[in-house]
């Protein structure tokens, strides 16, 4: 089976990226916030709210699995879901102020995060690396015509 060790590689490197930010959040005391809850965390630190949509499109998710993970942010504090000013029968997220909270924390382990990926390779490896598995896992409505 040719090629099989990329996948290997890909998920040994989720691997040590999730250990890394369990290690991280445990520090500072967050043992309620799992790596995969950064997707929609991350996306509500950088602007004021999003509905579901957006957060799934933006995270690379499904609505569903979006709706669970804001389910548990919610009940941690962390997010909250307010009423779509543009859409009467929608919903957005925002963050609490517990939430806003987490920017120093999230910031450090982003640091980390690039820390562990350049202390091996170049910036030129690393944006190549970057490059060739974005397109590795581009959908057809991804890919560049040709």
């Amino acid at each position: 089976m040719k090629h099989l060790a990329i996948l290997n590689y890909a998920s040994r490197l989720r691997e040590v990226g999730n250990a890394f930010i369990l290690a991280e959040l445990e520090k500072v005391g967050l043992t309620d916030i799992a790596p995969s809850h950064g997707d929609v965390l991350g996306q509500l630190l950088l602007c004021d709210s999003k509905n579901m949509s957006e957060l799934a499109l933006h995270a690379h998710r499904t609505k569903s699995t979006v709706t669970t993970l804001v389910t548990k942010l919610e009940r941690n504090g962390y997010v909250e879901r307010i009423p779509d000013p543009r859409d009467s029968r929608g919903v957005k997220v925002r963050l609490t102020d517990k939430g806003k909270e987490l920017r120093p924390a999230f910031e450090a382990i982003s640091d980390g995060l690039t820390e562990l990926i350049s202390r091996n390779l170049t910036e030129e490896e690393a944006e190549e690396l970057e490059r060739l598995l974005a397109k590795c896992v581009a959908g057809p409505k991804d890919s560049p015509a040709v």
